[in-house]
């Protein structure tokens, strides 16, 4: 037998041997009882922070983090070393951007599953940023992770909602602060959202959204709501667009190609910056670096005043 022949053999076993090992681990996440998160962990240094963002534009950043395992088939066959080099990379990014407000989801508290450390605080320790809130929306004995949100200043008003449980698939949720920011022309009040929404069955978004919409209708400033939402603006029953109705705000170029944000070969635009009326879009990007199974999406975002 030729050397090429037993390479191919090999390889072909390893493969798939690490086909079985994924499907063996995501089996095991699916069967973890899970139960929806009611807690939620957030800090802010007093040594740090601002009271609120001073500059004419906030600049804002999302990313569904991935449990740290970058583009691996599943964050159990990712060492825990792997798993901080993963997280070095995202603080890089962020460090690199340097955005005002970072939106996380799949952000894992200490996790069997991924290295039983808190991702959270460890990407807070990497970068710059002064506060968190971590929403602690699925919780079993395997896993504990949801969504959160970074902040260069105070977050006030925080807030943790996980939606109804969503079997087999894990409870998700959503976390909001807000942010206050001193433009040019007046000191004005930002509602701030992390969400995950989930990625199986379109009547779960529908719900998910629908609860969002009762929830967040009622606040009377602006809103900037981000975050892996499973779902295209094209399709003809796209959340998105329900969210967006619902809580009276816009997107950046809904309908425009080449936008994709998960995993660059699908060209699927499933992570999303809504805002409202009184906001614009100054730049938007979607950024290449490869730190998860998500691209990041980037914002500057300006006041446009009263609407």
């Amino acid at each position: 037998m030729k050397v090429f022949q037993v390479r191919r053999i090999l390889r072909d076993a390893l493969s798939g041997l690490a086909i079985r090992a994924a499907c063996i681990a995501t089996l095991s996440s699916v069967l973890a009882v899970d139960s929806a998160g009611a807690d939620s962990n957030e800090f802010c240094s007093d040594a740090v922070y601002d009271p609120a963002i001073l500059a004419p534009t906030v600049k804002v950043v999302t990313l569904n983090a991935s449990h740290g395992r970058k583009r691996a088939i599943n964050q159990m066959l990712v060492s825990r070393k792997r798993t901080y080099q993963n997280l070095d990379d995202i603080a890089d990014l962020l460090i690199r951007i340097g955005a005002d407000i970072v939106a996380l989801q799949e952000a894992d508290a200490p996790s069997r599953w991924s290295g039983k450390f808190d991702h959270v605080e460890y990407l807070l320790e990497k970068t710059d940023y002064a506060c968190f809130v971590h929403g602690h929306h699925a919780q079993s004995w395997l896993y504990n992770f949801g969504s959160a949100l970074l902040s260069d200043v105070q977050l006030v008003d925080t807030d943790s909602q996980s939606f109804a449980p969503s079997p087999p698939t894990t409870t998700k949720g959503y976390v909001s602060s807000v942010i206050n920011w001193q433009t040019t022309v007046a000191t004005v009040p930002l509602l701030v959202v992390s969400v995950h929404l989930d990625f199986s069955r379109r009547r779960v978004r529908d719900a998910q959204v629908n609860a969002m919409i009762r929830s967040l209708s009622g606040h009377n400033m602006p809103m900037i709501v981000m975050g892996d939402m499973n779902s295209e603006w094209s399709n003809k029953e796209s959340v998105v667009k329900l969210l967006a109705d619902g809580l009276a705000l816009k997107a950046y170029e809904p309908g425009e190609e080449g936008q994709g944000t998960y995993k660059s070969s699908s060209g699927k635009r499933l992570d999303w910056i809504l805002i409202s009326p009184q906001l614009a879009f100054i730049e938007h990007s979607v950024l290449p670096d490869v730190i998860s199974d998500h691209n990041a999406v980037y914002a500057e975002i300006g006041y446009l005043g009263v609407r």
